[in-house]
């Protein structure tokens, strides 16, 4: 169902947002009087999860509301909302990651016209007003360009002006929602890479050189297919690809497909993490399942390059080394590691300190080779990751999120669920050696 064109105003966009910002707030505050007064821990237990589920729809209904950059935020934040909030509130927000509601096709003309000019039309033989699929910041429409089927991504209008003014009224929402908590966490560093991110996503030409050069990585390659672009029918708010048909992974999965298939997939998935990350420096950060599809003949397609990034050779190497420190599982060598990487605040307590390195030793875990071959939908690490993530999370005082791992980790998050859904167990010590005796270490030693 299409909907209204959506807010662009600068300031009517913030006062939304401020007027969440306040609800979120007052509930938080009332909650905590309420508590005080609970006669039993059972009671105040349940009021504090009620009180996240109603913060989750507020945040969860006026993101969606306004789509954009504060809609994109707002599926970050659901990603890694279970480290402080309950299943029921991420349950709320996980809904910003499904398919948005389109707008009238009469709103992007304005975005076709200027991009491709007066004459946009002429530039494809057929073109479907009707979309083919929405999301946060644009959407997709079905055409065919001299024979050959393409999907358009037309942005909304007004998306890539709200960047700024968007951030910076989540920014402050942040800080109110951290200043009620107690907690001193500058979260300046998180949100300007969110910002950056947001203003590179909402650059389709920028986009459209990623997906080429990703396309180039992947080369002949049979297990992927990744689309190519049309110069002639793109530009900075529309990018037209080849459109290619595939079955969305989620879906495929839900088929359940044979053993032998979804174990070639899985790996297929590792592979390419490996190559992105440790080969390449290039890694598509996204892990939206939308971006990934399964093709009649089994390869996997890959799409939305737009969070594309790249991470130098150094930086690389840097993170090599601490995955070798957490190897050797010596927390005080671990907590340095993580200080001298940026991971953890120098300030944060010997509790936190020992809870960090507590964490990376369980997120280690899968590689430890006694475990292998290793079981994605084990339920029993599952739960284990998930207490000591929580402990971790809110035990944190000054620590914000790493601003250099915040969307390379998104990736691996989103990886590991993949692989949790095949559900196939997989010997992970020839990845561990792939990983820390890469090709960047080879090159040092001649």
């Amino acid at each position: 169902m299409e909907k209204g064109p959506i807010e662009t105003h600068w300031f009517s966009r913030s006062s939304r947002l401020v007027n969440m910002a306040a609800k979120v707030a007052t509930k938080e505050v009332r909650q905590r009087i309420s508590g005080r007064f609970q006669a039993s821990m059972e009671r105040l237990q349940a009021s504090e999860v009620m009180t996240r589920v109603e913060q989750a729809k507020l945040i969860a209904e006026t993101l969606g509301q306004l789509k954009g950059a504060v809609m994109k935020a707002g599926q970050l934040l659901s990603l890694d909302a279970s480290d402080f909030l309950p299943p029921e509130a991420v349950e709320v927000l996980s809904k910003l990651q499904s398919q948005a509601d389109p707008i009238p096709f009469e709103d992007l003309k304005m975005v076709l016209r200027e991009d491709l000019g007066q004459t946009w039309r002429d530039r494809f033989q057929l073109f479907d007003e009707s979309p083919a699929a929405s999301a946060s910041i644009g959407q997709v429409h079905k055409g065919v360009v001299e024979g050959v089927p393409v999907a358009v991504k037309v942005q909304y209008p007004g998306v890539a002006e709200s960047v700024d003014s968007d951030i910076d009224a989540l920014r402050r929402l942040a800080g109110a929602w951290l200043s009620v908590s107690g907690r001193r966490i500058d979260m300046a560093e998180t949100f300007e890479e969110l910002r950056s991110i947001l203003h590179q996503e909402t650059d389709y030409w920028t986009e459209r050189q990623a997906l080429e050069r990703y396309r180039r990585l992947v080369g002949d390659d049979g297990r992927y297919v990744v689309p190519r672009s049309l110069e002639e029918a793109s530009g900075r708010r529309v990018l037209t690809m080849e459109w290619i048909d595939g079955e969305p992974l989620v879906d495929w999965i839900k088929r359940d497909p044979s053993w032998e298939e979804r174990e070639r997939v899985a790996r297929a998935l590792l592979d390419l993490y490996c190559k992105e990350f440790f080969e390449w420096g290039f890694v598509q950060t996204d892990p939206n399942p939308g971006n990934f599809a399964i093709t009649e003949d089994g390869r996997i397609v890959l799409l939305d390059m737009g969070a594309a990034l790249e991470y130098s050779d150094e930086f690389r190497e840097s993170y090599v080394g601490l995955l070798r420190v957490i190897r050797r599982g010596e927390t005080e060598e671990i907590v340095q590691a993580g200080i001298d990487f940026g991971l953890i605040d120098p300030r944060e307590g010997p509790d936190v300190r020992a809870s960090f390195a507590q964490l990376l030793t369980e997120a280690a875990k899968p590689f430890d080779p006694e475990l292998q071959p290793f079981q994605f939908n084990d339920e029993d690490f599952a739960a284990g990751a998930r207490a000591v993530g929580t402990k971790f999370a809110t035990s944190l005082r000054y620590s914000p999120p790493p601003r250099k791992l915040l969307f390379l980790h998104r990736k691996l998050g989103g990886l590991f669920n993949f692989l949790r859904r095949l559900d196939v167990p997989i010997d992970l010590r020839p990845y561990w050696q792939q990983m820390v005796g890469t090709e960047l270490e080879a090159q040092q030693a001649v």
